[in-house]
């Protein structure tokens, strides 16, 4: 019961309602029953109503960051309708390069306590063909990896990008944990046959496409990208 009436009131069913209550309200504007602008004034209630919904259904991350934004910002613009504050949007908009800063410093503490992910302090993972550490900063990286060993790695690519080639490479235990950071950039990662992807990236009006063929046999070898894409692309495909 309970698995249905969360996707009863998924975000979809809660946008489609508001979509419908907004055409309800010009159609009887319209026909002269009432006056559109005294309802339509009070809009960013529906936008603290689709947050709250993305919040509590949303299982990933930037689903979840996604929703926190919205009711923010429905929450200070209706404040400001009622007249109790002066709010102008495009005064915070800075707050959102603060908020990708401290996403990014979360992963990087993350990685150094080894959360998520091998630990970066080892000295045995420092840049190899077994632990890869890349930037490319406007500009553009391309790599093929043959290690025996591959354990994961840290790509970042800021207005450039990043080819990695590890169709070549073998994993000894069963998981490697590669870290993205894609900021106007993007980052291209080919895999061998067999391996499975797990997507635990945060995309910030980005993308992750996996265009990987799934393994066949029961025991994959299993790479897990984690990290944050912003207004960039990572895709990893065979």
């Amino acid at each position: 019961m309970e698995n249905n009436r969360s996707l009863i009131f998924s975000p979809q069913f809660i946008l489609g309602i508001i979509i419908i209550a907004v055409g309800i309200v010009f159609m009887l504007d319209n026909l002269d029953i009432i006056y559109a602008g005294d309802f339509l004034r009070y809009w960013p209630a529906l936008l603290i109503v689709y947050g709250v919904t993305k919040v509590s259904q949303s299982s990933k991350n930037s689903g979840q960051i996604f929703g926190w934004i919205l009711i923010l910002v429905g929450s200070m613009k209706l404040l400001d309708t009622l007249n109790f504050i002066n709010f102008r949007i495009w005064d915070w908009w800075p707050i959102v390069f603060i908020v990708i800063g401290l996403n990014f410093l979360r992963g990087s503490w993350n990685r150094s306590r080894g959360i998520g992910g091998t630990q970066s302090t080892d000295d045995s993972l420092n840049d190899s063909d077994s632990y890869i550490k890349n930037i490319a900063m406007m500009s553009g990286v391309k790599r093929k990896i043959t290690s025996k060993d591959f354990r994961g790695g840290e790509l970042t690519a800021f207005m450039g990008g990043c080819e990695i080639d590890l169709r070549d490479a073998e994993m000894k235990g069963e998981e490697a944990v590669l870290d993205v950071v894609a900021v106007w950039g993007g980052i291209e990662i080919r895999v061998p046959m067999g391996w499975s992807i797990s997507v635990k990236a945060t995309p910030i009006m980005g993308g992750v496409e996996d265009g990987t063929y799934p393994s066949k046999d029961g025991t994959p070898k299993r790479l897990v990208i984690t990290g944050n894409i912003v207004m960039g692309g990572v895709e990893i495909k065979n």
